[in-house]
């Protein structure tokens, strides 16, 4: 990943003059990555790609080749979730131009799964504006994306070649307008490019909300309509190529033949109009700028990753295994909670009593102290010049090593399977309900001693719908909102934990806190109705807490079962569980817990 921050290489590592077909590229700088071998065919170059995307944001791209244009015509790249559509080929690019093109499109792509959000509702937006607000996502994106990693620039940059010309058109305004956003000192005499400039930049403080995209985007296009220049939605193709087909973005109702050959259509080609009679050959109707709004089921899961499952019987992982897919959790009523926080407040005050004056942190040597573990060469040497020459020497000759602040991210991993709805044999309640009345107090108490943290659920239905639940984000306050989602929680499905396991820990991977842990919630033993064996589980959970202890994370277990001992033990280690069967416990476990990072 550090490859593309600010990479410049001399020129020998620059990608040959641009096709004169496309407009003239001319030369580029590139990064290591651009200088692999293979050809320039998607399928020659997949491998790379992989290794390519993986390298950008930590987690490997889910690359497939695209059907080829029915009607001949270039393919862009496209996306549906987290799978990524290519070409087969772009044609026009060859050797060094193919390669680096299909770098730039992928990094394109993934800047869009990485800062992006929910597709946008059509609507009745013409296709104008479509494809303007489709254009502003694009720049934000990008934008976001060269913050964290600049030399990604360097690949898009030199394909934005569009230039004034003295009868424009819809497109060409467009094209010229994505080379404004993305190269702020290109110049452009047009009024209204440097209207939606001035637009684009000013908005920067909340381009991390995909919403200005739409705001902005339907503004311009408002004004580009009032311009009467001729915008054709249905033969409309994005520029620059690298750019995907932006179908991803866009929530579209189609139906019949339009649903079935949906892959091979660029956006927004052959949007069905009002009356819902489909468009003649050669000629769109007049209605053809209007599309129709179908609602987004919230009951959709969007699938994010797949993880590898560590099978015991042949000793060996088996890849791209389980798929983990994301989905909306369901809000609930957080009045409970509010009674029982305020029911249980000299219980929170325990735990915050326990958690609040941990210092886990990295050690800060404190110089010239009155004792310490060790000797202030510097001060002992002063005091020893200052003895000899009948000078008073100053006794502070000593280094100690504190902890003087708090450097932690936790996630809380709630086990929301089916079997929680089980009651517990102490308390007698239902076990889901004591994981979210303790994740509940540990989050006010983390809040109030200042930790970052995240809360996540999860539940599976075989290995290709583990499904994961964001509770509260790392960035997001803990509130009524995220007491809600909290309260939604319903024990449903099973326990795949292994694959929570993964993803939970690749969070914390990205945070850059000193320590971090990961904290499971959980009532019993994994199962899943796709395995009969009861060890297959046990060691794949094993498996993935080992991994994630390997690479720094700290993962302990709150077992919320009295007889799930054996197992427990054997996914987390003995000195990584914490068994709790009352709410009244937690202050012990809390204590327990920080001791043990502490030590």
């Amino acid at each position: 990943m550090h490859a593309l921050r600010n990479t410049r290489l001399p020129e020998d590592g620059a990608a040959p003059a641009a096709n004169p077909a496309h407009g003239g590229i001319g030369r580029w700088e590139v990064s290591s990555f651009a200088r692999f071998g293979g050809g320039d065919r998607f399928d020659t170059l997949e491998r790379q790609l992989a290794y390519f995307g993986t390298a950008l944001w930590g987690l490997a791209p889910l690359l497939r080749v695209a059907a080829a244009d029915p009607d001949g015509g270039q393919r862009r790249t496209s996306f549906s979730g987290p799978t990524i559509l290519a070409p087969a080929t772009f044609r026009g690019y060859s050797g060094a131009q193919g390669r680096h093109l299909y770098l730039a499109a992928l990094a394109h792509v993934q800047a869009h799964l990485h800062h992006g959000g929910r597709r946008f509702p059509a609507g009745s937006l013409k296709p104008m504006q479509i494809a303007l607000i489709s254009l502003i996502e694009d720049a934000r994106v990008e934008h976001l994306a060269m913050r964290g990693l600049p030399g990604l620039g360097h690949y898009w940059q030199p394909y934005h070649v569009a230039e004034p010309t003295a009868s424009p058109t819809a497109a060409s305004l467009m094209a010229r307008l994505a080379r404004a956003l993305i190269a702020p000192d290109h110049a452009d005499p047009d009024g209204w490019i440097a209207k939606a400039r001035r637009l684009f930049f000013e908005a920067e403080p909340e381009w991390h909300d995909p919403a200005n995209s739409r705001r902005i985007g339907g503004l311009l296009g408002n004004d580009l309509g009032q311009m009467r220049l001729q915008f054709d939605g249905l033969r409309h193709v994005v520029e620059p190529v690298y750019r995907d087909d932006n179908k991803g973005l866009w929530h579209f109702e189609r139906t019949g033949d339009e649903a079935a050959d949906d892959d091979a259509l660029p956006l927004p080609a052959r949007l069905e109009p009002d009356d819902g009679k489909p468009p003649q050959s050669g000629s769109p109707p007049d209605d053809a700028d209007k599309v129709r709004l179908t609602p987004i089921d919230p009951e959709a899961g969007i699938p994010i990753a797949r993880y590898p499952e560590w099978d015991h019987l042949i000793g060996a992982a088996r890849l791209d295994w389980t798929t983990l897919v994301e989905y909306q959790p369901a809000l609930g009523d957080a009045g409970p909670l509010a009674l029982l926080l305020h029911r249980h407040h000299a219980l929170l005050e325990r735990m915050v009593g326990v958690i609040q004056p941990a210092r886990i942190s990295r050690s800060t040597r404190l110089r010239r102290q009155p004792d310490g573990e060790e000797f202030d060469l510097d001060a002992a040497l002063t005091a020893t010049i200052d003895q000899r020459t009948g000078l008073t020497p100053d006794p502070r000759i000593y280094t100690r090593f504190e902890r003087r602040m708090r450097d932690l991210s936790v996630l809380l991993l709630l086990d929301g399977s089916r079997s929680t709805n089980d009651r517990s044999p102490v308390s007698g309640q239902r076990v889901l309900d004591l994981e979210i009345e303790a994740a509940a107090l540990l989050a006010r108490a983390l809040e109030r001693s200042g930790d970052l943290f995240a809360i996540r659920a999860f539940c599976s239905n075989k290995r290709d719908d583990v499904r994961y639940y964001r509770i509260k984000d790392f960035a997001e306050p803990h509130g009524a909102l995220a007491e809600q989602r909290l309260a939604g929680l319903a024990g449903e499905y099973s326990t795949r934990i292994g694959a929570a396991l993964r993803h939970a820990g690749a969070e914390l991977a990205l945070r850059q806190s000193y320590r971090k842990l990961l904290l499971v919630i959980t009532d019993g033993e994994p199962s899943d109705i796709d395995i009969a064996d009861r060890k297959y589980l046990v060691e794949d959970a094993r498996h993935a807490a080992h991994a994630l202890a390997r690479d720094g994370i700290d993962v302990f277990c709150i077992g919320l079962d009295g007889e799930g001992e054996n197992y427990l033990h054997r996914m987390f280690g003995a000195r990584r569980v914490l068994h709790v069967d009352r709410i009244e416990k937690l202050p012990e476990c809390a204590a327990a817990l920080y001791v043990r990072l502490t030590t």
